[in-house]
């Protein structure tokens, strides 16, 4: 045992004693189910249960933890314990600290359906590395009288006096994923730090340099529409307007774009062919901010937690952007210009008439400052348009006891006059 991993278990030694009194009591409760009924019921399901995640190979042992071996060392186990009903159940390409996994859910379906009698894993890892999630499916196999495997743990729970280990295998999983994500993390940092880029994808207009993969090279093709965009919001076009004209020029969007050639997200997604060159604002806006347009490479706009999938933007100020790194695709004094005007750009939206008054975007609260809507009221017979407070309406007013709205009759096309 390592100097790290001893220091580790003596700091979180309480913790670790009271989880496995924890798990002697539910295996005297385990126990004492067994003496009413035997668990196994053999004419149900054999679930074999098979997981690989991204870099396995490089972790485990390489090969040993492919999805072949795993189901052939599952298959050849389960029939030396004349287990019947056989049935595979394989998450390829899934990491184990989140349990929203499509073959994991689908098996945790028929247990508590009552489908399956054995299931049967390589080692706990595979099962996850999430020691909570772990202990409740544990639970979860226990009311339901699922037998459960972990060969190479010799955890079988026929056995209960195999289970006293099972809440420290689980722990020390989490620890070894939270380690090496903190390995992995640090890499990127110092790679990230240098002002190489550390997204896994180029930029549309981009691609990564055959004989380097740390710089980019401008696609042309990609690169003259992103040109495009730019000249045309610099000639006055809104982002609408611009949206509207590459969708009539059936001009590709950039998630199609990269699809057709192996890459970005989507690149192994199904996707609605009638959206191919259906652009909208929002593409249009990430694209006319991209500072990696006028050469520079700007890292850690996004951070994550260990149990959260999802990335999270972060505050510009802890950006780490490294300049005039790539060829630009379009002129920092340009990209200055579009920043200045998308800042004080007003927000133009049309109301449920589809008529976008003029004076929308330009209204604001005299109480805390923020945007006022336009919207327009028909009620007693009449047409008026009502200006709301949109932070007011959120319950985020900073002057509680602000007036929420302002009503007027419209005069002209231009000005209105205040309705008492």
């Amino acid at each position: 045992m390592t100097d790290k991993v001893k220091k580790l278990v003596l700091l979180n030694l309480p913790y670790l004693i009271f989880v496995y009194l924890f798990i002697l009591s539910v295996n005297d409760t385990y126990m004492d189910a067994q003496e009413v009924m035997h668990m196994t019921d053999y004419s149900k399901i054999t679930a074999l249960y098979s997981r690989l995640s991204v870099g396995d190979e490089d972790r485990d042992g390489g090969e040993s933890n492919s999805i072949q071996n795993q189901k052939i060392f599952l298959e050849n186990y389960a029939r030396g314990q004349h287990l019947t009903n056989i049935r595979h159940y394989i998450d390829d390409d899934e990491s184990g600290r989140f349990f929203d996994r499509s073959a994991y859910s689908r098996m945790m379906d028929d247990v508590e359906n009552g489908k399956i009698g054995v299931c049967i894993m390589k080692d706990l890892t595979r099962w996850g590395r999430d020691y909570l999630q772990v202990g409740n499916a544990m639970e979860i196999f226990r009311r339901n009288n699922v037998r459960f495997i972990a060969v190479n743990n010799g955890i079988d729970s026929e056995k209960p006096d195999t289970l006293e280990f099972a809440p420290f295998i689980n722990i020390m999983s989490e620890w070894y994923a939270k380690d090496i994500r903190k390995k992995v993390k640090t890499g990127i940092k110092t790679k990230g730090m240098s002002g190489k880029p550390i997204a896994t994808e180029a930029p549309y207009g981009y691609i990564k340099a055959p004989d380097n993969k740390d710089f980019w090279i401008i696609d042309e093709e990609a690169a003259e529409v992103v040109r495009l965009i730019f000249r045309l919001f610099l000639d006055g076009k809104n982002r609408n307007q611009i949206a509207v004209y590459l969708t009539q020029e059936q001009i590709p969007t950039p998630t199609f774009y990269m699809k057709d050639r192996g890459r970005g997200t989507c690149k192994n997604k199904t996707l609605n062919e009638d959206n191919r060159c259906k652009w909208n604002k929002a593409t249009l806006t990430n694209i006319l901010t991209r500072q990696e347009y006028c050469g520079d490479v700007v890292n850690f706009k996004t951070t994550k937690h260990f149990r959260d999938k999802r990335n999270h933007y972060v505050d510009r100020s802890q950006w780490h952007i490294t300049e005039n790194v790539h060829e630009p695709i379009i002129s920092r004094s340009d990209f200055e210009t579009v920043q200045r005007i998308l800042k004080n750009a007003p927000v133009k939206r049309p109301n449920g008439d589809g008529e976008i008054h003029p004076l929308s975007g330009l209204l604001f609260c005299k109480d805390c400052g923020a945007k006022m809507h336009i919207r327009i009221d028909y009620r007693n017979g009449g047409k008026r348009h009502v200006a709301y407070c949109s932070e007011y309406h959120k319950g985020k007013a900073k002057n509680p006891n602000a007036t929420p709205r302002t009503s007027w009759t419209r005069t002209c096309s231009c000005r209105p006059s205040r309705k008492c």
